[in-house]
């Protein structure tokens, strides 16, 4: 059974908080849903009004994306694209920076799964992007975690951590153009996954004090 993710930056299916791996993956999965409607589907679904509340999660903790443009997109083929209708099916689908707007909503999203706290108008959005920003440009990542949900806060890598503020606040930049592709979201939060998931290894397996220190390929 699948459950609304009104909440799914915090708790899961069963109750229990969700660490900041968990946060990440979910996003993960998110973002390869919106990469679907875009490309995975002809023609592509835009501006497909992404809520956090739309995001469904399953037992497994695999979130689907509840609710897209389909509706819209139907009333506009009868008003606009019925029989003998002058606009050709690409038209009708055809949104201005259609794929951008998603990135701007999938950087609200992240913006909540971020510190834990639901967002429910543009005004609340803007302020927490420049606490996000704040964040972001203040030495030290003390200054950073206090951003973020004080139930993952500690369990977070410093370097996971800023890879996903980063691309949120790319995300909700002002002008369209300026927001990154899908693809270019997808890349860093799998970015963030690998580094929170060599992060944690590292501290479930501390070296001796007589192990040498394994060197990388560049190193």
């Amino acid at each position: 059974m699948a459950t609304s993710g009104a909440g799914f930056h915090a708790k899961g299916t069963q109750g229990r908080r969700l660490s900041w791996g968990q946060r990440i993956s979910t996003t993960i999965g998110v973002a390869k849903g919106i990469q679907f409607l875009h490309g995975g589907i002809i023609p592509g679904l835009f501006a497909n009004n992404l809520k956090i509340t739309n995001i469904l999660m399953d037992q497994n903790q695999v979130p689907k994306i509840g609710s897209y443009n389909i509706p819209i997109l139907s009333e506009t083929m009868k008003s606009e694209g019925g029989a003998g209708s002058k606009y050709p099916p690409d038209r009708i689908c055809r949104v201005p920076n259609g794929d951008k707007i998603d990135m701007y909503d999938f950087g609200v999203i992240l913006l909540e799964v971020i510190s834990g706290r639901p967002i429910s108008s543009i005004y609340e959005v803007e302020i927490m992007k420049e606490q996000l920003q704040s964040a972001l440009t203040a030495q030290g990542p003390s200054k950073r975690s206090n951003f973020v949900d004080p139930a993952v806060s500690k369990g977070c890598s410093d370097d996971s951590m800023r890879t996903v503020m980063e691309i949120c606040l790319r995300c909700l930049a002002k002008e369209p153009t300026q927001r990154p592709s899908v693809e270019d979201v997808l890349w860093n939060l799998q970015f963030a996954a690998q580094v929170q998931d060599d992060s944690r290894s590292s501290d479930e397996s501390p070296l001796s004090p007589s192990q040498p220190h394994a060197q990388s390929a560049h190193g």
